[in-house]
């Protein structure tokens, strides 16, 4: 009980008081749904406006087009192992052969029936790991069927699609259950379900379930209705907000047939204008401080911008601009082989799939932004994401824009994150990137890690010196606890504490500031000084300070620790799976298939290497994954101010 009001207690602390105005009055609210005893919608009005023929999609003529034939067909087995009720969803396999909406088969906890917006899914005791349930509610996997249904036109696809959508109705009676517990997965279900209706329209189930008797529009309506009434404000208006207002855009254009659907269409659409440019940064990066959301949040303004385009009602030069910033930022983080930087958390979440699970989350991606918006990123290899871009806008043809690989070093000041780099876009380029931003987005900053001055490493595009993931959010508290802690990033952890304090799953008491002194970029190569206060806290404050020198092939990190005091000083850097270790005197040989690397390391540490241990060895790829990889660690208790130097010596 006591850790409770405490969590409550921090919580009030992070919100303003018109925030905490608002939140009364839903509460209020919520108070009166709760005893309402009959949820009827109004009927759909279908005398105004024909809804197929005012939609200007059509399916896209694949045989004009150079579609990757192995996408298709990987499309098609996924959509497959759907009919036979096989599953993998966040990286997590299961069978259900009668799907059900409300279980989490990791845990096998199944919340109860009750009021959904007052359900406390957080608690693993109650909901197992809520993400998982909600993934399934997402729909996503109904997108395939449907599309597989129309690439190939056999019912069984269809049929599938309508009778999952008939039990979904029928157990997810509203507003009750874990599935009416989240503005966002509402957001996000209406986004599956419209693109179910473009591709199920000339199927024998589209009348019974969009018809002007179709079984989903009462459904549809009390998703608009809550997502307008319970949307994301204040301290929590990140990703969730965008994904929400996009949901709801989007599906109010598509079916404008209730009487609120004109005052909805501008609220998300104004709501969207503005938060495009509030949730990032000039440089096109989130402000969030986790990669993965960069990814998430475009997916939904992308797709918003694309069907007010389609109606001919764009949004404004500006919205577009911002969306065109955060493509094509996107190569500049990215290294030789072309992978994306996994700091912050990272939960594989989409805003629409009709593309197989398993492929380029950015081909599609890249394809709309050079048709949309000139995007000035690469052409993705072997046609890769053609079919999903040709099936959101079929209209719209690939620009001829001169791309320009990212050439040496990149500071984007604004985020706080430096790339150093030698031989850069070279099979042996070698890529570091360092964080000295700040901890995240508003008053709560839910997604940051405890990372300030962390970096990774990768050589000739094989990351070497990761940061570890995410892993999980609910279920498992002590590991989400150990993946965004100061201990699972590559810096310097004093007193076995923080840099920043936590309060919560997704909510920080007290954040560390981290500051830039100096950035020298050099031929091959940049140094990089910055410092972080997140340790000031303590009795006998300290300031971390470090310098990070890449000079062609060998990097540089020298630590300053100032203040006064003795303290517990733990130096940690981790690496990939693919890595194999081994510490011999004041020295570190990694060596993976494709190269080996030493690190001289300061003698003034005792140094060891661990690998699957309760806090140290891990590594996470996805939401839901987690393996053992080695963590090297510099243990000393001293007297401060102290200084130490690494260098990493690539051969």
């Amino acid at each position: 009980m006591k850790e409770k009001l405490g969590w409550y207690f921090d919580r009030l602390r992070a919100m303003s008081p018109e925030e905490i105005a608002t939140r009364t009055s839903l509460a209020i609210k919520k108070k009166i749904w709760q005893r309402r005893s009959r949820w009827i919608s109004p009927q759909p009005n279908f005398h105004e406006v024909n809804l197929i023929e005012r939609d200007s999609w059509d399916f896209p003529n694949l045989e004009l087009e150079k579609i990757n034939e192995a996408e298709k067909e990987n499309l098609l087995r996924e959509a497959d192992r759907y009919l036979e009720g096989k599953y993998t969803l966040l990286n997590f396999d299961f069978v259900e052969p009668e799907i059900d909406w409300h279980l989490d088969p990791q845990t096998g906890k199944r919340p109860p029936l009750e009021f959904g917006p007052n359900l406390n899914y957080r608690d693993p005791s109650l909901a197992g790991n809520a993400k998982n349930i909600w993934e399934k509610n997402r729909h996503h996997h109904l997108t395939i069927l449907a599309l597989a249904y129309r690439l190939t036109k056999q019912e069984d696809y269809a049929l599938a699609v309508e009778k999952q959508l008939q039990s979904w109705i029928k157990t997810n009676p509203v507003p009750l259950g874990i599935n009416w517990s989240s503005s966002l997965e509402l957001g996000v279900r209406l986004i599956s379900w419209s693109w179910c209706d473009r591709l199920l329209r000339d199927s024998s189930v589209h009348t019974r379930l969009f018809g002007s008797q179709g079984l989903l529009w009462s459904s549809i309506y009390w998703h608009q209705w809550f997502i307008v009434q319970h949307y994301s404000q204040g301290s929590s208006a990140n990703n969730h907000l965008i994904g929400e207002m996009a949901g709801l855009f989007i599906t109010t254009y598509l079916w404008p047939v209730f009487p609120e659907s004109t005052s909805w269409q501008s609220l998300s659409r104004k709501s969207l204008e503005q938060e495009v440019s509030r949730q990032t940064f000039e440089s096109g990066l989130n402000r969030e401080q986790a990669f993965s959301y960069q990814i998430f949040s475009l997916e939904f303004f992308l797709l918003a911008g694309l069907e007010a385009e389609r109606l001919s009602d764009s949004f404004s030069p500006t919205y577009k601009d911002w969306v065109k910033r955060m493509l094509e930022i996107i190569p500049f983080i990215m290294d030789i082989g072309g992978n994306l930087p996994q700091y912050g958390d990272g939960d594989d979440g989409m805003a629409l799939q009709l593309r197989p699970i398993n492929s380029s989350r950015l081909d599609w991606l890249f394809h709309l932004g050079r048709q949309w918006l000139g995007a000035k990123v690469p052409l993705p290899s072997i046609n890769c994401g053609l079919l999903t871009s040709r099936l959101i806008c079929s209209s719209l043809q690939d620009e001829v824009v001169t791309v320009e690989s990212p050439q040496g070093s990149v500071s984007l000041d604004d985020a706080g994150l430096f790339v150093l780099a030698s031989q850069r876009g070279q099979e042996d380029e070698v890529f570091c990137l360092a964080d000295a931003g700040c901890l995240g987005f508003l008053s709560i900053a839910a997604h940051g890690h405890a990372d300030a001055l962390s970096f990774t490493l990768s050589v000739g595009g094989v990351p070497i010196i990761v940061d570890p993931g995410t892993y999980i959010y609910h279920a498992e508290p002590q590991w989400r606890d150990y993946f965004r802690s100061t201990k699972a990033h590559n810096t310097i952890m004093v007193d076995g504490v923080d840099q920043s304090e936590p309060a919560g799953i997704f909510l920080w008491k007290q954040k560390a500031q981290a500051k830039v002194l100096s950035w020298e970029e050099k031929p091959e190569g940049a140094i990089l000084l910055a410092e972080h206060d997140g340790y000031m806290r303590l009795k006998e404050g300290v300031v971390h300070r470090r310098s990070l020198a890449l000079e062609n092939k060998s990097l540089e990190i020298k630590d300053d620790i100032q203040g006064n005091g003795s303290h517990d000083l733990e130096w940690r850097i981790h690496f990939s799976p693919q890595c194999e270790l081994s510490l011999k005197d004041n020295s570190c040989i990694v060596t993976w298939s494709e190269g080996r690397l030493e690190i001289n390391l300061d003698s003034q540490l005792e140094w060891s290497l661990s690998r699957g241990e309760q806090e140290a060895g891990w590594y996470s790829s996805g939401f839901n994954r987690k393996q053992m990889s080695y963590t090297l660690s510099g243990l000393i208790s001293a007297n401060v101010p102290i200084s130490f130097s690494n260098v990493v010596k690539i051969g």
